[in-house]
């Protein structure tokens, strides 16, 4: 394992951690599943820190990940560094939240604690107190568009941010807009001296709807690929990719198995050569037409005030992960404005998405599956 200074936190983090967005609900993978995540997740965990990992990162929401994890690690504290959050917008909400994490992880202090999904001035308020209790050491926040995080690093309010990032990110396909890009908050953080830690590495659409497609030469050319290097020849390449960016801390990586946890933290041993370049490219060929990169540019630009983005990811919970109970309960969770019903087929989010997605078409077949 190789470690990372994250920012002026001043942490010595692996390259690799333990992210639990699986145990976002019961549901989330069905029944079997679900019950399998959580009987691994222990030995996930142990085999993690065996190999040199020395941090987790999870939620309050994220179901009983807390618990678990809480049980795993429990006479192992001082050899990792807990990440967790909470994403009520309340004070008073978000300290209870931390009082129970701090619970089920049976610790008296998380390492990191950060506003889940974009900041509020109750979360603020809550982590400030919660600081000067001695209950949290470090202060973060996670959201989807690298604008929200400049501005509070902007105004000195985090210590280290969670950001998606990965090959699909790439300046060329997503930093055409007019507002601040992924690399340019990595350089900013740099420069203030903010941790970065990397979610969705592998892309969050790793499952992709395109390999059933087996009669396209170019998915028949990179499954053929795959057998013959094996699966995690991909997996390690989007690794790889990220953590050549000496601007990033460490990649949070979902690990369903032990198996999975040997594969991943081997990535920080490679070095990323032409052939991980040529499998990178291709599955980016194949995937970009369906690849929301939740930029959010088309959110402003939509008359009806439909949340493009979030319905987008919904499908691809849905449609790549599997996880249909919990794409409709979060589709149903929006304002009946903010649905896909709502589009009225202008085509004005098609005219500024950067990625040129078909996204009227996406909406209404999100709609269909989701409703």
């Amino acid at each position: 394992m190789k470690y990372r200074r994250l920012g002026r936190t001043n942490l010595m983090i692996s390259e690799i951690g333990l992210g639990c967005a699986s145990g976002l609900r019961s549901q989330q993978l069905g029944p079997e599943l679900f019950n399998r995540y959580r009987e691994e997740l222990p030995a996930i965990t142990h085999k993690l820190l065996e190999l040199g990992g020395n941090f987790v990162a999870t939620s309050a929401s994220y179901h009983d990940t807390e618990e678990i994890l809480g049980r795993a690690l429990k006479g192992r504290r001082k050899d990792v560094f807990i990440f967790t959050a909470s994403g009520k917008k309340d004070a008073k909400a978000v300290i209870a939240d931390c009082e129970r994490s701090l619970q089920r992880f049976q610790t008296d202090v998380l390492d990191g604690y950060f506003a889940h999904g974009g900041w509020s001035e109750g979360f603020q308020e809550a982590a400030a107190k919660l600081k000067q209790q001695g209950k949290i050491r470090f202060i973060g926040m996670s959201c989807h568009v690298p604008e929200k995080h400049r501005e509070r690093i902007e105004a000195n309010q985090v210590d280290f941010i969670l950001q998606p990032y990965n090959y699909m990110n790439l300046a060329k396909w997503t930093e055409k807009t007019d507002r601040v890009g992924t690399e340019e908050l990595f350089e900013l953080c740099r420069k203030k001296d903010v941790g970065v830690m990397v979610i969705k590495p592998m892309t969050g659409h790793f499952i992709p709807n395109w390999a059933k497609k087996t009669d396209d030469p170019k998915v028949a050319w990179l499954l053929k690929e795959l057998k013959v290097s094996g699966k995690q020849n991909l997996y390690q390449a989007f690794l790889m990719w990220v953590l050549k960016n000496p601007n990033v801390s460490c990649a949070i990586v979902g690990m369903g198995a032990v198996q999975d946890v040997v594969e991943d933290c081997a990535a920080v041993t490679k070095k990323l050569t032409a052939s991980h370049e040529r499998l990178l490219e291709q599955y980016a060929a194949l995937a970009t037409g369906d690849y929301c990169r939740m930029c959010e540019t088309c959110v402003p630009n939509c008359p009806a005030g439909v949340r493009i983005p979030d319905i987008l990811r919904f499908r691809m919970y849905y449609q790549n992960y599997g996880h249909r109970r919990d794409a409709r309960e979060l589709y149903a969770s929006l304002a009946s404005h903010q649905q896909a019903s709502a589009c009225t087929g202008c085509g004005r989010c098609e005219q500024t998405c950067p990625s040129r997605l078909a996204i009227v078409q996406k909406l209404k077949a999100a709609h269909a599956l989701l409703a």
